[in-house]
This record gives C-alpha cells, structure tokens and sequence, in this order.
C-alpha cells in the first residue's frame, strides 16, 4: 500500500513538474521584451510554481498558521493557473503549427514580435485573473438543488421527509469558519428534517480544525432528526498523515452534535433508516448486505457512500436511496469530462430499479478554491412516502 501511494505521488510530481517547465519556456518566450529583466520573472514563476509542493509537504508535518495558510492557499491557486496556463500555451502552440503547416503568416504580427508576444502574455493574465475570481465566487456562494422522491414504501407516521446532504467540505487550511458559517446559514435556510454530511468534511488531519474551533458551526443545524456522517477518502487521508487524526475528528464533531456512522446502521424515530459506509479507500468495509443484516426492509433506507462506484451493489440491495459526492464534477472545466468517464454517474440524479441515486459535486473544494466546473452544492431532497400518504 505504502509503495502504491508513493509510485502515485511521484507520478503526479513529474506530471507537475513537466507541465510548469512547459509553461516556463512558452511564457519565458512571451516575455522577450524584458530583457535582461526576464530573471526576475523567472525567480518569481519558480516560487509560485514550488509553493504548492513546498506547503503540501509541510501540512503532512502539521504546519499551521496564518502565513502558511496564505502560502498553501496561493501555492493552491497556482495548479489553477498551471492548468489554465497549459490550455492556453498548448492551443497557442497547436495554431502555430497550422500556420507553419499552410504556410499563413500574419504581417502585423511579425512587424514588432516582442512587442505583441508581450501584450498577448498580459492579455492572457489579465484573462486568467477574472477567471479566478469568478471561480472563486462560484466556489463560495451555496446553491440549491431541489429535488423529489416518491417512494413505495410505509415510514410510521411520516408522509415526507426533507433531507439536506452535503459532501466535500474540505475543512482546513484553506476551507475555514467563515465559508462553514456561509454554508450552515444557508442549510438552515432549507429547514430539513436530517442533514446528512457525506463524506470528505476534513481536508486531511484535523488538526487546524480543531485548533481553530471550526466544528462550532456544526453544532448551530437544525434539523429535528439530527446531524450524521459517512467517512470519504479524506478522512483516511489524514490518517496517513498523523495517527489516530480520523477519531480525534469524529470525535471532535461528536462533541458538536455530529453523528458518525462507521459502517452502521440507525433507525430514525421508527421510521427510516441512515445507513453510513465507511469509504472505499479502506480494506475493512462491510458489503451492503452485511450492513443491512437483520433490519425492517419494510421502512426506507438511505445510504451514505462517499465514493460513487459499483452503483449496481445498492440496485442489488434495492437500497431506496443512496447519496454520494468525491467527484466534484471535475471541479475545474475541462475536468469535469475526465469524471463524466470514469463514474456511471458523476453528478446529478440517476434511478436504477427501484434505487435512487444523487451524487453531488461538492459544497467544497479541494486544491485551487475555485469552481469553474459544477457549484456549491446543497441537495435538498423531499422524500415523499405513498403508502402514509395513500392511507390518509
């Protein structure tokens, strides 16, 4: 397992590294005019570009305060601009290969090289910066999406249930109380009867969590049925990084009226289920059958699974309805394509059988805080219980 993460991380560190060294030479060329000049830029794109690495190393040794969180957050934006950037230069690149191929030269650009590579460089900053900030705003203003289920089945006296469900917070050095508060107020704008956190609430260790008291905002839900949890990859994430950082977590959210569920399963005032599995990431995970052993299949089951794979394994259980994040719809355009591959379903609502299946793209955000791909989403879920409400 060890050997695995670190062939994925050193994959991932000469994917990076090849990628800003690109960008380096197409910008260092963009930027003729400078001169001599040109060094400073340099010595400016390599602190940018090694920030993100640099932090990231020093998060897993439990670095946390101000100034190393402005530095992560910026090391952070830079794979923002590190994408972006590597669209740009490639598509630059693939017109002057065209224009080389048919010969088509442009005279007006060719009159002053160095003059118009220099406006096109701050033309493409100035582009990058306003793509940032929306993306920012994006990523930081909760949005709704509605939806309702009707379901076959008997709930003791309820004829509906609303239901709130988030995943990937991201809480850390980066996602901080005041975008939680955002989120909790607007939660409690939906008046649901549960809220459900599906999974990733932790950035990695929870340390800068728990130092900053950032759960607090958890404890102001409300929710008559109460607040329950389902673990993502994240949360073992930052097991990795410092021992026994998943229950000094859980623990932690306990104590602000959030509910774990390990693998368990909860019967709700007589009438549904919340089932929570832990995540995919960890060998020791029940099957669903083994889950569900022994409960009332006559009420309505909900299962929490962070991680959106084997959606057939629910259908098989006729699970009524299993909620799920991880995929963030890609977070960032064109990512979102790569996710649209890999998962039946990446985002958005699908029926199979009789299981109903939503997978949202996250309240959060990991790496670079901003959205270009997907929302901040809050699900809100009116589940509509016939048979209570055919015998009334």
């Amino acid at each position: 397992m060890k050997t695995s993460v670190i062939f994925f991380f050193a994959i991932a560190l000469a994917i990076y590294a090849i990628g800003n060294i690109y960008m380096y030479i197409r910008a260092n060329q963009a930027l003729e005019i400078l001169g001599r000049y040109r060094v400073l830029f340099a010595l400016t794109y390599w602190i940018l570009a090694s920030t993100f690495v640099v932090t990231m190393i020093m998060r897993t040794r439990g670095f946390s305060s101000d100034f190393f969180d402005a530095a992560y957050t910026i090391g952070s934006l830079w794979l923002a601009v590190l994408l972006y950037g590597l669209i740009i230069a490639f598509s630059a690149d693939i017109i002057r290969f065209f224009c080389w191929i048919f010969n088509i030269k442009l005279n007006v650009m060719y009159n002053d090289y160095a003059m118009v590579k220099g406006i096109m460089f701050v033309m493409i900053c100035v582009v990058l910066t306003v793509l940032l900030a929306v993306g920012y705003n994006v990523a930081h203003r909760p949005r709704a999406t509605h939806l309702s289920i009707s379901l076959d089945k008997k709930a003791g006296d309820l004829n509906r249930l609303r239901v709130a469900m988030i995943s990937d917070v991201h809480l850390g050095n980066i996602k901080k109380q005041k975008q939680l508060a955002r989120i909790v107020d607007y939660i409690n704008l939906q008046h649901p009867d549960i809220v459900l956190l599906v999974g990733d609430i932790f950035d990695a260790a929870p340390k800068p969590v728990i130092e900053n008291d950032m759960g607090v905002e958890f404890g102001r839900l409300q929710a008559k049925y109460g607040v329950f949890l389902a673990t993502g990859n994240h949360e073992y994430i930052g097991e990795r990084e410092q021992r026994n950082s998943m229950c000094e977590g859980l623990d932690y959210l306990a104590s602000h009226g959030v509910h774990s569920l390990l693998d368990t399963v909860i019967l709700i005032d007589n009438s549904f289920y919340v089932a929570g599995r832990k995540d995919i990431s960890t060998r020791n995970r029940k099957s669903i059958p083994e889950l569900l052993q022994g409960i009332d299949r006559q009420l309505p089951v909900i299962l929490l699974d962070h991680q959106p794979y084997n959606l057939n394994e629910a259908e098989d259980a006729e699970i009524d309805l299993q909620l799920s994040g991880h995929t963030h719809n890609g977070q960032m355009w064109p990512l979102n394509y790569i996710t649209g591959k890999l998962f039946e379903l990446d985002w958005g609502f699908l029926q199979k059988g009789k299981t109903n299946y939503y997978v949202s793209c996250g309240v959060g955000t990991w790496g670079p805080p901003i959205r270009t791909a997907g929302y901040s989403e809050v699900v809100v879920i009116d589940l509509l219980f016939l048979e209570n409400a055919n015998n009334r």
